[in-house]
């Protein structure tokens, strides 16, 4: 149950960080909230933010995932990864007549490198710790 709780909150914490980033970036430049794609950003420089905020919560999201449930890491990244997935899905399916296709084929990739670098950071601090 525990991992079950675990892997849907950070999920729902990624969410929600990303969706705080938009509202930030929308408010900043006065524009209307849309809680997906990138055809409503003010200019193509706060796409690279977008992509780059995708990571690193990705990324977070699988550390935390990892280091609360300390058993299991690539089981529970694996779970992690499919809800981005699906979600991502979601958003391609809600998305696919508005945003650029370049858009929808790499955003996945965004969410899935964030996770694959969380699987890297702990098996890294896992190596680290067993030598000393």
């Amino acid at each position: 149950m525990k991992s079950l709780l675990t892997v849907l909150g950070t999920f729902f914490f990624s969410l929600f960080l990303e969706g705080f980033i938009r509202v930030i970036i929308l408010f900043y430049n006065k524009s209307e909230f849309v809680f997906w794609g990138v055809s409503a950003l003010p200019s193509p420089s706060w796409i690279f933010v977008i992509y780059i905020s995708v990571i690193i919560i990705s990324w977070l999201s699988g550390m935390l995932t990892v280091t609360i449930c300390g058993f299991s890491p690539v089981k529970h990244l694996i779970a992690l990864g499919i809800l981005f997935v699906l979600w991502r899905v979601n958003e391609i399916l809600q998305t696919i007549s508005t945003e650029p296709l370049w858009y929808l084929l790499t955003i996945p990739l965004c969410s899935l490198a964030g996770v694959y670098l969380s699987y890297l950071t702990y098996k890294h601090s896992n190596a680290e710790s067993s030598s000393t």
